[in-house]
């Protein structure tokens, strides 16, 4: 198929419908999923299949931007932020709305909707039975249909909720068998909506979205190139509120961004806001109960004294959180081998990305291969340990290399 002319082509559209520049280089993932899509639609060539594609209103079109999009998520992702959200971030803004008792929210390629509706479990308990009194416009978009139906629904397997204990469980979700709904309460409070991260730099499109409090647009940058990339940062500060906050996920910062918006710290976490804005006092922070911490696998965090600057990460090259990240969604749709083969092509190109490493390790010793799976938590225990312990792994949401440590050595011993 990658050697028909008329795979090219498509994926050409396919880049330029959806942005997703990180097929530029994965012709065999690309083709690994236009196979299923070409099964389906009965096609037998990929020449029929790009004749198809070239009519943009096409019905194949949103089954096949379903399967080439990366649905990787889960609630609570990066405990940091979640962290500042919680304590400090959303009861300033809060404080700030009181009078007008109104909040936007937007969470920009949602995915399944886990981080909106970890949002509005947050809303929920910060305000109490006061958030009947509020209006909240929590959006989640994305351009995957099937994902937005599932985020409708608020109906997960134990993997969407792998940060949380069993009491918190209990407390968020419904249990039916192995899947998990969220309670009433909660699921209520977002909604989801089609959305195409490209329009936001499309000089015809219409602004749609302004005035935001908070946007948050994590994980998402990276399956776009820079240029673009850079172009939708600037787009989505140019749509926050005055005092907004846009929040962007641990390996997607660069430097080109500061071209495009301004950059604060608040809580110990980086923040983006619009160009030749004043951050706005922040409200004192707020002690509530526990937020969920991770449980084995991954550890819960270790706690950590206050440090007067924030806690170095160890930054990991965007290819290879690239294919860690489908790695993960296809360990949550259950495509063993498609996670895999996206593990060893993480550290292929990152022979330290540590936490590429302990998952797949944890993935191999829950197969039953244990040989393999001691191996790769061992690589993951010579890259952590020969690091400050209080350093944080990237991709590792508050994971530290000290946590790490101690967690394979709890599992395996103490290998030489």
């Amino acid at each position: 198929m990658i050697a028909d002319d008329g795979f090219a082509e498509v994926k050409a559209l396919v880049i330029a419908r959806t942005g997703h520049h990180y097929y530029i280089d994965k012709d065999a993932q690309l083709a690994e999923r236009l196979a299923h899509r070409m099964k389906e639609t009965g096609d037998t060539t990929i020449a029929a299949y790009r004749d198809r594609l070239r009519d943009p209103a096409d019905a194949e079109w949103p089954y096949l931007e379903s399967a080439v999009t990366i649905n990787e998520t889960f609630f609570f992702r990066f405990a940091e932020q979640f962290d500042a959200l919680r304590t400090t971030i959303l009861p300033a803004m809060l404080e700030r709305n009181r009078d007008e008792r109104r909040l936007r929210i937007w969470s920009v390629g949602c995915s399944t909707g886990a981080e909106a509706h970890s949002i509005a479990i947050l809303l929920a308990d910060l305000l109490g039975d006061a958030i009947a009194d509020w209006r909240i416009a929590l959006t989640g978009t994305d351009i995957d249909e099937a994902a937005l139906t599932a985020a409708r629904t608020a109906d997960y397997s134990s993997w969407a909720l792998r940060t949380m204990g069993e009491a918190e469980r209990a407390r968020l979700f419904d249990r039916t068998g192995d899947r998990y709904r969220l309670k009433d309460r909660y699921r209520g409070i977002a909604r989801f909506e089609r959305h195409n991260l490209l329009a936001m730099i499309d000089a015809a499109a219409p602004l749609g979205y302004s005035d935001y409090d908070l946007i948050l647009c994590r994980n998402v940058l990276i399956y776009f190139a820079q240029d673009d990339a850079t172009a939708i940062v600037g787009a989505l500060a140019g749509r926050l509120a005055s005092d907004g906050i846009l929040l962007l996920g641990h390996a997607e910062p660069n430097p080109g961004f500061d071209a495009v918006a301004d950059t604060a710290q608040v809580a110990g976490i980086l923040t983006y806001r619009p160009r030749g804005s004043r951050p706005a006092p922040a409200a004192p922070p707020v002690e509530l109960a526990p937020p969920p911490r991770p449980v084995a696998p991954p550890p819960r965090r270790v706690a950590r004294k206050p440090e007067p600057a924030p806690i170095p990460v160890v930054a990991r090259t965007p290819d290879a959180v690239t294919h860690y990240f489908a790695a993960l969604d296809a360990l949550a749709s259950g495509d063993k081998d498609r996670a895999e083969r996206a593990f060893r092509d993480a550290l292929y190109l990152d022979r330290s990305f540590a936490m590429a490493h302990y998952q797949f390790g944890h993935y191999l010793l829950a197969q039953g291969r244990d040989p393999d799976g001691r191996r790769s938590l061992t690589n993951a225990l010579r890259v952590a340990s020969s690091l400050d312990p209080a350093t944080e792994l990237a991709e590792g949401d508050g994971m530290t290399a000290g946590a790490m440590t101690a967690a394979i050595r709890h599992a395996i011993g103490n290998p030489r």
